[in-house]
């Protein structure tokens, strides 16, 4: 006989749990599959004991507050997301009845959207402290605030410009001529008009809908060792979501690429239905699972931590809402600080305006495969 006839598949994955019934009394089950999927979040019961799956953990040293809120008008399927200096806040589009309702209707139907606020730890237990009715007015400030206008680039004259006539000129003419440029940009596309394909102003929220909560921002991601062991799969079992990744929300990726974990595994599980194979009882369809995961997962979480380093998230910065010193980027906020933040505001102002590059970066947000 072959080597391949002495091979065995591995036995049925089992997980054992106790929960209380109606009568309070502790029941001890055990679960079998051929195949089990955690999809049980960041904190995976299954993740943690069933396989190995071996995790690197980092902290943003940063918190997000999360709650619903009721607009006063449609956001138009549009997302919003303000830049802060100590972290975004996204105004996120959520299934409304009004979506599918008839025109005379729409008025009388409350809209909701869902809130994303990251900040400081302090800040944040600072917002949670707060009323609902306080809470929506801060919110609607910061949020609905116009564009900010880019501070000098240059040092305060107390804090001493070279001597030098020709150079001081023409520092002063280039930082002008570069600031004005790039407001330009800024205000060129912003607009109250939701007909306009531009940049507009979210709605304004009218109260919070149910409670504020808040939870620490970490990253996450399995890694796999020497040994084969990790990754996403371990013998019949598949993980998918936040039981595998996690990643900052300002990018509001997190629930895309779980999507592509299930999209994924899916159509694995259904080739091996359509061939007569047991999906779980050969390496080869958890295999192929486990690797194209593991570049995409990689791939999005970096970006995003990229993204979150790149916009000066995890830096000391001045200004809070706790003591209601933050200017918008009114001030100056003088040398390195001041030239990353222009070179931000530049950048997104250049993507935007570059149609086929904005249209690249939105498919491959939205899990679209390059062509």
């Amino acid at each position: 006989p072959s080597l391949m006839g002495k091979i065995q598949p591995p036995p049925p994955v089992q997980l054992s749990y106790i929960r209380t019934n109606q009568d309070n009394e502790e029941e001890s089950n055990t679960l079998s599959a051929d195949l089990l999927v955690a999809a049980d979040g960041a904190n995976s019961l299954v993740r943690r004991t069933v396989g190995s799956f071996p995790m690197m953990t980092r902290s943003y040293g940063r918190k997000a507050v999360t709650c619903t809120v009721e607009l006063e008008a449609s956001m138009a399927q549009t997302a919003f997301q303000r830049f802060l200096p100590h972290g975004p806040i996204a105004l996120l589009p959520v299934w409304n009845s009004q979506d599918c309702a008839s025109k005379e209707d729409d008025e009388k139907r409350p809209v909701y959207a869902n809130v994303v606020w990251s900040t400081t730890p302090s800040e944040a237990d600072y917002l949670l402290s707060l009323s609902p009715s306080d809470f929506t007015s801060i919110l609607n400030h910061h949020l609905r605030h116009g564009p900010n206008v880019n501070p000098t680039l240059l040092p305060d004259a107390n804090q001493g410009i070279p001597s030098i006539p020709l150079f001081t000129t023409i520092a002063k003419e280039m930082d002008s001529l570069l600031r004005t440029a790039n407001t330009a940009l800024t205000m060129g596309t912003w607009t109250e008009s939701p007909s306009r394909n531009y940049f507009r102003m979210p709605p304004k929220s009218v109260g919070v809908v149910g409670t504020l909560l808040g939870f620490d921002l970490t990253m996450s991601h399995v890694v796999t060792s020497g040994q084969k062991d990790g990754g996403y799969t371990s013998p019949r079992v598949a993980l998918v979501g936040d039981a595998a990744h996690t990643m900052h929300p300002m990018a509001g990726q997190g629930l895309n690429l779980g999507m592509g974990d299930v999209n994924s595994l899916a159509k694995l599980i259904k080739e091996a239905v359509d061939s007569g194979m047991d999906v779980g009882g050969t390496s080869l369809f958890l295999d192929r699972y486990n690797d194209e995961r593991l570049l995409k997962g990689w791939g999005m979480v970096g970006g995003v931590h990229g993204l979150h380093e790149i916009f000066g998230c995890g830096g000391s910065v001045p200004g809070s809402v706790v003591d209601g010193t933050y200017d918008h980027g009114k001030g100056s906020a003088g040398g390195l600080q001041s030239l990353v933040g222009y070179g931000r505001s530049l950048g997104m102002n250049v993507v935007n305006g570059l149609p086929m590059v904005r249209r690249a970066l939105a498919e491959v947000a939205a899990g679209a495969t390059p062509k």
